[in-house]
């Protein structure tokens, strides 16, 4: 699960939270979808899914309990569904039937999507009418995608969301005459700028065009492979059709993307990764930061999060003999066909309140908050990175404009679409095969029609066996259970 999430100190002031996060003022709506506000005194109690109990209550639950302290707030804790051999989502379904919790953390789009669909989450269209909540400066895309996950209906809310950008080093552009990146360009653009630097540096004075991964121990066969899905990635190519059942990689999009790559590696402009291994006995404090190619200035461009910049920043203050990069960003790139939107650009840490909620009003009272305006303004005091769904605290960082984070549309076409529809013992082998396919056509042993056939052939021997055997798992863990007791009215 990613961790890039807003963080907070505890020391955040209290008194902006006694302002109020919004105004409750009743509205028309449907009597079926408002709810009835709670009395002055009503005391309420409510139960949060989430990652980590004291994570959440740095985040929100010490500041909700000062504007709110009727209402009493317990944590679930998700942290136990991960790992193992567990499927995460039977592992999320389980833990909400047996905790049964009024506000739920939906951590993937996907999963949004399908507990939306499933008429599991509370439709929250008509409440925000009746209290007037601002959903106006709200990132439009963001409400767009949020719907769009629902049928045209609001499920839930996110204080932010997922972007990357391409990060550039001005100075290197400069000193090597290299004109400078813009928003929106292809990827054949990036890296006809990339083949511009010079290639005949050694040692700590070689420097490249780009890297799909700043960091140097990228082992070559993961950098090659991450390459070809990158660029696929942005054209909308997925590996798989989950809905079919089959691997979908025998294409001539795919066939466009490898060869892009291999060419991009073997003109010795992009960083092709390295047999170097991470050595755990050197200082934690030095060693990875000497080797992050981006922050040590040997590198022009590179795709990453807004984590790059606390990283950049990292790097100033402990490594002193090593120049600050002049760094900017601009948008990843783009699909030519498709210009204004990015696969790059997703939706993250969906707030929802459970259909079956005891206490819907007090659960969208903390959904409500969490989204707020005035929580906003205390999250932009947070040093790491996360972007804001409000576009009013679209800032800029460290003296550059945060915008192109901002830029482009998500997209419907994820190279992850219905991801938990593929069978969890697909991935590592098909991976594997891949990195090993890829390799072999940027070492010239084999073509690219061959390594895609080989891709396509075995992957769909990996897929079946996979479902198989995640159906003899499902229907024996069914034997193990206990028919559900039908509902009673």
């Amino acid at each position: 699960m990613k961790r890039s999430r807003i963080g907070l100190t505890a020391g955040l002031a209290v008194a902006v939270l006694i302002a109020g996060c919004n105004s409750n003022s009743g509205g028309e709506a449907k009597p079926s979808k408002t709810l009835k506000e709670l009395g002055k005194d009503e005391k309420a109690s409510i139960k949060v899914l989430f990652w980590d109990k004291n994570y959440f209550f740095q985040q929100y639950g010490n500041m909700f309990s000062a504007k709110f302290p009727n209402i009493d707030v317990q944590v679930v804790s998700t942290q136990n569904i991960y790992g193992g051999d567990k499927n995460p989502n039977e592992a999320f379904q389980k833990l909400v039937e047996e905790e049964k919790p009024d506000v739920l953390l939906l951590d993937s789009s996907e999963m949004f999507e399908k507990w939306a669909n499933d008429g599991k989450l509370y439709q929250l269209d008509d409440v925000i009418r009746q209290d007037k909540f601002d959903i106006e400066n709200i990132l439009p895309s963001v409400v767009e995608q949020i719907k769009a996950k629902g049928n045209g209906n609001i499920y839930g809310l996110t204080p932010s969301f997922d972007s990357q950008a391409l990060f550039y080093n001005k100075d290197l552009f400069e000193k090597h005459g290299v004109p400078l990146p813009k928003n929106k360009m292809t990827w054949n653009e990036v890296l006809d700028l990339a083949k511009r630097f010079p290639k005949d540096g050694k040692g700590d004075n070689r420097i490249y065009g780009f890297a799909d991964n700043a960091s140097y121990f990228s082992d070559k066969k993961q950098v090659a492979y991450q390459m070809m899905k990158t660029m696929g990635k942005t054209s909308g190519l997925s590996e798989v059709d989950p809905d079919k059942g089959a691997v979908t990689i025998q294409s001539d999009g795919w066939k466009e993307a490898l060869l892009a790559t291999v060419e991009a590696l073997k003109s010795g402009a992009v960083f092709a990764g390295s047999d170097e291994k991470f050595d755990p006995s050197k200082p934690m404090t030095e060693d990875p930061m000497k080797k992050d190619l981006f922050a040590t200035g040997r590198l022009a461009m590179t795709v990453e999060r807004t984590y790059m910049i606390n990283s950049l920043q990292r790097t100033k203050e402990m490594l002193k003999d090593v120049t600050p990069v002049n760094w900017d960003v601009v948008t990843v790139p783009v699909d030519p066909k498709n210009p204004e939107v990015s696969n790059s650009v997703s939706l993250s840490a969906l707030f929802a309140v459970n259909a079956n909620s005891s206490n819907p009003r007090a659960a969208w009272e903390l959904v409500k908050f969490i989204n707020s305006e005035d929580m906003a303004k205390l999250l932009t005091k947070s040093e790491d990175g996360t972007l804001l769904s409000r576009t009013a605290y679209v800032k800029e960082r460290e003296g550059r404009s945060m915008e192109p984070f901002y830029m482009l549309k998500m997209s419907e076409h994820s190279l992850y679409k219905n991801f938990n529809k593929i069978p969890m013992g697909f991935h590592q082998p098909f991976y594997e095969l891949a990195e090993n396919e890829v390799m072999s056509v940027v070492e010239g042993k084999k073509s690219a029609d061959d390594a895609l056939k080989t891709l396509q052939e075995k992957g769909q021997e990996f897929y079946i066996k996979a479902k198989q055997e995640q159906d003899v798992k499902n229907a024996k863990e069914g034997k193990d259970q206990k028919p559900a007791e039908p509902a009673k009215n």
